[in-house]
């Protein structure tokens, strides 16, 4: 409360904040219909990236969309070169193969400044993975609807990161 006086500030103990949290991520998945693990991976993406820089924030959300696009791009891209190339050869020839273009290329991107976070891309890249694989019926196989989701997901990650750190109350050169 320093250099506030008069202002009332929240702190909650961290486990507090985070279970809260957890649980309205379930029950947000729950109420969607969708895997809540994106959120998961987003919050902890922030928390990892030391996003503490109100500018880092920003350059994390494009790289965890921009790893998603990647990821369906990839998925989209084997199945083409799998039809084009004929059932007698392996499904992971072809995956291969499009991970050894889609790869060094996601990883360039990230020479951008805008979108220097490449750990941020592949965890949305492999978000992407982990949604289009799912047993939730609206989105197994429906590589689309997987990006939507986990573009979403991750996104919201991030504000849960935004939340936990308010409700914690801490200030914010602390939030690394």
């Amino acid at each position: 409360m320093e250099g506030r006086a008069g202002r009332f500030r929240l702190a909650l103990p961290p486990e507090i904040a985070a279970t809260l949290l957890a649980v309205s991520t379930v029950a947000l998945g729950a109420l969607l219909g969708v895997p809540t693990y994106g959120i998961f991976l987003g919050w902890a993406a922030a928390g990892l990236a030391g996003t503490g820089r109100p500018a880092r924030l920003p350059v994390l959300a494009r790289c965890l969309a921009i790893g998603a696009v990647f990821g369906a791009g990839t998925l989209a891209a084997t199945s083409a070169l799998e039809s084009v190339l004929g059932p007698d050869l392996p499904q992971w020839v072809c995956a291969a193969a499009v991970l050894a273009v889609a790869n060094p290329l996601m990883i360039m991107v990230g020479r951008a400044p805008a979108l220097s976070s490449v750990p941020g891309m592949f965890i949305g890249f492999s978000t992407l993975f982990a949604v289009f694989l799912s047993t939730t019926a609206a989105i197994s196989g429906n590589i689309l609807a997987a990006l939507l989701v986990t573009v979403s997901m991750n996104l919201t990650g991030l504000v849960f990161y935004v939340i936990y750190n308010r409700l914690t109350g801490r200030p914010r050169a602390e939030r690394a």
